[in-house]
């Protein structure tokens, strides 16, 4: 199942800009998988569980996925130590 629509919110994308280019090549690519298949994602509990993590070593993608208009918005990019803050 590949989302339709694909988007990175702002805060997302100042975030991506600070990254080393090693990390925004894998992030890149990992933006790609997720379109691809949204689900593939872990689901997070808590107050984020309405969102999904994508592992790209050390650093998190959070995301959500729509799947009524089949919609993926990624909402932040962090290093794993502060992202679930």
């Amino acid at each position: 199942m590949s989302a339709k629509q694909f988007f990175v919110a702002q805060k997302a994308d100042k975030q991506f800009l600070k990254l080393p280019l090693q990390i925004q090549t894998k992030i890149l690519q990992a933006y790609h998988r997720v379109k691809e298949n949204p689900l593939s994602g872990i689901k997070l509990h808590g107050e984020l569980t309405h969102y999904y993590k994508y592992r790209v070593g050390d650093y998190r993608i959070v995301y959500y996925f729509d799947q009524k208009t089949s919609t993926v918005g990624v909402v932040k990019i962090e290093h794993r130590q502060g992202v679930y803050k």
